[in-house]
């Protein structure tokens, strides 16, 4: 039973991501950045995403900071932590990381069993820390080049690759096989408040700073959601150039940075994350907290080549 409803709601992801897929198609702006081929229809999409988190979702946010005990919200981030490391056990196993396969897969152990399923981070303690990793990340670890920019309805930004990577996120992320419905429902929408409610300072930096909220978002995401960081701890053999930083193989990320048409990566990338127009689960990466040798496992001690 609960595999037929995981189908029919994963078949309905793929139904409406290929419409806006197509509808961004119908749209394309000529003269738009090469990474951003449909540039004017994720403008507006982005601008309607927005008004959803100004208008529902950021009050809500606040009202949960607000009322609900801090130890609550700890709570509530670490049970919901430790799901999402199980499935970034299985992506890190993929992606050849053993190390991090490892150290992954105990910090889910010792939540597990020492922490009340999670609600107590006893393994950040214990010095076991999170390295997370998502399906859209193993496919470019895999080679596969991350396709057009694209802005999805209530999900954010994301890429066609991060795109085809969130569906499987989705489908394999253990709550949405929970039963009764009403427990997962509610569950769903206590998490994606609990995330929102985390950057209700970055949001108001954002825009602030950015003199195009949309130019800043989509630049910082796509240096984030560069490959090439996450392959500089594999196997030689796997680090090749093979396209998976581009359509076509080019080095565009490193030239882009270089000629300085991208901001530097790490605060761009730390308020891009402020942009949280979330209502339903989305592409796990893009809105969740995380330290920063999650973003760059290549820092790890001992993964240098």
């Amino acid at each position: 039973m609960i595999s037929a409803c995981k189908s029919k709601r994963v078949s309905g992801c793929y139904v409406a991501l290929l419409a806006a897929a197509m509808l961004a198609a119908c749209a394309t702006d000529p003269a738009a950045n090469p990474q951003d081929p449909y540039e004017s229809t994720n403008r507006r999409i982005s601008e309607f995403n927005d008004q959803v988190d100004t208008k529902l979702l950021r009050p809500v946010a606040v009202g949960y900071q607000k009322n609900v005990p801090e130890p609550v919200q700890t709570g509530v981030g670490n049970f919901f932590g430790n799901l999402k490391d199980i499935w970034s056990t299985v992506n890190n196993a993929l992606q050849a990381r053993p190390m991090d396969t490892a150290e992954t897969g105990l910090r889910v152990a010792v939540n597990t069993v020492f922490g009340v399923f999670g609600l107590f981070d006893v393994a950040t303690w214990a010095g076991l820390q999170r390295r997370s990793a998502d399906f859209g990340q193993t496919l470019g670890v895999w080679g596969v080049p991350s396709g057009p920019y694209l802005v999805l309805p209530l999900l954010g930004p994301s890429t066609a690759r991060d795109t085809v990577g969130w569906t499987f996120d989705y489908h394999y992320n253990l709550w949405y096989g929970v039963e009764p419905t009403g427990l997962r429902n509610n569950g769903t929408a206590l998490r994606v408040v609990h995330m929102r409610a985390g950057y209700l300072g970055l949001d108001t930096s954002l825009n602030e700073v950015a003199l195009d909220k949309y130019s800043f978002v989509r630049d910082a995401y796509l240096q984030r959601r560069n490959p090439k960081g996450w392959k500089r701890n594999l196997p030689a053999d796997m680090q090749e150039n093979d396209g998976s930083d581009g359509s076509d193989g080019s080095d565009r990320f490193d030239d882009e940075t270089s000629s300085g048409s991208s901001p530097p990566v790490e605060p761009v990338a730390a308020a891009a994350e402020a942009e949280v127009p979330v209502v339903i689960e989305g592409p796990p990466v893009t809105y969740e907290r995380s330290d920063p040798q999650e973003n760059s496992p290549a820092d790890k001690p001992g993964n240098d080549q």
